[in-house]
């Protein structure tokens, strides 16, 4: 049994006329994670250019779309992840751990590939051990990178009493974040840019590769899987480690973000990743799971917290708004099990 004919499964044959098509691609539109996570967004944003006359503007948007980067490239990482039946819970200690060794190595050796290659390296390294302590113990993700959540933010509290300053002054640094790729006629950020990037590669991987295929095969059925010669082991090593890779690159954007290495940043970013991620159409469960729509989530968790700094309102209800899409997140998750297990 070959890994692409687990991973797709027999289809029923499509109706010929054009009055039941036309009614097929309506049901799967409104059906699908990227259909209705498309309708949320334009209902959310034409409220949102209605109460505030600064939404839709060119730079509240290069501001939005900047820092709904930070969650979606780690985002993306993780939709790899949960689509193989795992999950790191770690990510959020990364920022802080990661941000501050980075800033210290920059503040020392002051070229910015020395940082990137740090902050990157780190991720690689904790990404290994994750999948190590995973995969050869047996024991399960969710306690492994909990663990490790905990082990990485008393490090970083451990190797700084306070934040890390910028003291190696690079230009470039800040230029991470608050630069630009392209001015004219549109400024396109760079985190903007760094995410397009990786969402056209992960997109591209998954839809169009044999890895990707493989690895709905394994999050669908891993017995079946490995009966079929899929490597199981490397990879779900390989989902482990691209995702505390991206997570250590968008640790490096938010200290140039902020200027600064903090040992309390991350606190909630993995439950916003996650959160995203099922709310994207990803599974618990595995097998489930696209870049699209883990952007498309990412993008409606960050509207919904600019729209409640636009409008004036107390910003800690970002918490309590991004609490309640993970429930909902987790519901319709429930939901699709339930759907897909009766029919």
């Amino acid at each position: 049994m070959s890994a692409e004919s687990i991973a797709r499964p027999s289809q029923t044959r499509r109706p010929t006329d054009d009055t039941s098509r036309g009614t097929t691609i309506g049901q799967r539109l409104l059906a699908s994670p990227e259909g209705y996570l498309t309708g949320f967004i334009v209902l959310v944003w034409i409220f949102l250019s209605i109460r505030s006359d600064v939404f839709l503007t060119e730079r509240n948007i290069g501001v939005l779309l900047s820092q709904v980067a930070l969650i979606a490239i780690t985002g993306f990482g993780m939709t790899l992840l949960m689509i193989a039946r795992e999950v790191d819970l770690s990510v959020g200690s990364m920022q802080a751990f990661v941000g501050v060794l980075a800033m210290q190595s920059l503040n020392r050796w002051p070229y910015l590939l020395v940082g990137i290659a740090v902050a990157i390296l780190l991720g690689v390294i904790v990404g290994l051990i994750n999948s190590g302590l995973t995969l050869k113990l047996g024991i399960t993700s969710f306690i492994v990178t909990l663990a490790m959540m905990q082990i990485l933010r008393g490090a970083a509290y451990t190797s700084t009493s306070a934040a890390v300053q910028n003291d190696h002054k690079l230009s470039s640094f800040k230029r991470v974040f608050n630069g630009a790729i392209i001015e004219d006629p549109v400024r396109i950020p760079w985190p903007v840019a760094i995410m397009a990037f990786f969402f056209v590669l992960f997109s591209l991987i998954v839809a169009k590769t044999t890895f990707g295929r493989s690895l709905y095969a394994l999050g669908s059925n891993p017995e079946a899987a490995a009966l079929s010669g899929i490597h199981v082991w490397r990879l779900k090593t390989i989902c482990f480690v691209i995702t505390s890779a991206l997570a250590g690159l968008s640790a490096f954007m938010l200290i140039a973000r902020m200027n600064s290495g903090q040992n309390n940043a991350g606190f909630g970013f993995e439950l916003q990743v996650i959160g995203a991620v099922l709310l994207g159409g990803a599974s618990l469960a595995g097998g489930k799971g696209t870049i699209l729509g883990t952007f498309l989530a990412t993008l409606l968790l960050g509207s919904l917290n600019n729209g409640i700094t636009l409008m004036g309102y107390n910003p800690n209800w970002q918490w309590a708004v991004t609490g309640i899409i993970i429930l909902i997140a987790v519901l319709l998750d429930s939901v699709r099990r339930r759907v897909t297990q009766e029919s």
